[in-house]
């Protein structure tokens, strides 16, 4: 599970408010955030069948 300072990181990054231009030209922190987003998901739905 990611921390949300990590999906905040992740956020400001997709939406260019972070400076990458030093990054690797193939860097993209989009298909992270999405697998991140699904274990959420899961682990949200998981604990409602659960009765959480």
């Amino acid at each position: 599970m990611v921390g949300n300072k990590t999906h905040d990181q992740q956020q400001r990054i997709i939406e260019k408010k972070v400076d990458t231009t030093n990054a690797d030209p193939d860097f993209d922190p989009r298909p992270d955030l999405k697998a991140s987003d699904r274990r959420e998901d899961r682990k949200e739905k998981q604990d409602k069948d659960q009765g959480r």
